[in-house]
């Protein structure tokens, strides 16, 4: 919650939430993360978050979270079940160290990645052309928030079919092609 309103702060800025808000602010959306979904966030990088959220607000088709941030132990189980292709996934919980712009320093468990999955009448659909127009909607949405240099897509892999994923480029990261 502290680092979603961080960034509403960051986007919007101190003066937005000091206003009164206007009537068409407030929204009813066509589509909501499930509990699981929400429980699947849980220590993915935040403009993962918002990316995946910022598409179910478009209303176009509905999404959750098959995959979030894994431990040492479900990377391997995943391995072993041929359920993953690499040890070193971005899906693992890594240490990483946030400054604020103010110089406060916080070390955080996070991913850099996030698997979707798309429904269809409250059915999953893992076909990958579903997916199609949901990518460029999101990559849209990065473009936007200037993160398309950010971003791995998961679609665009050459050596990998993986259209569900979407992760975080690191530094000196080349991410699978």
């Amino acid at each position: 919650i502290k680092i979603l309103y961080f960034i509403i702060l960051k986007i919007l800025g101190e003066d937005f939430l000091l206003q009164e808000p206007e009537e068409e602010f407030f929204m009813e959306l066509k589509y909501k993360f499930s509990k699981t979904s929400i429980s699947r966030m849980k220590g993915v990088d935040p403009r993962l978050i918002i990316l995946i959220t910022s598409y179910l607000a478009l209303g176009k088709k509905d999404i959750g979270v098959s995959y979030g941030a894994r431990t040492e132990e479900e990377q391997k189980y995943m391995l072993e079940h041929g359920k993953s292709k690499v040890s070193r996934s971005k899906h693992l919980l890594s240490k990483e160290l946030l400054t604020t712009a103010k110089g406060f320093k916080l070390d955080v468990l996070e991913a850099n990645a996030i698997d979707i999955v798309a429904y269809k009448n409250g059915k999953p659909v893992w076909e990958r052309e579903y997916y199609k127009d949901i990518i460029q909607d999101m990559k849209n949405i990065a473009k936007f928030f200037k993160w398309e240099n950010n971003i791995n897509w998961g679609w665009d892999f050459k050596s990998l079919d993986d259209p569900y994923h979407i992760s975080v480029k690191e530094l000196n990261d080349g991410g699978i092609k």
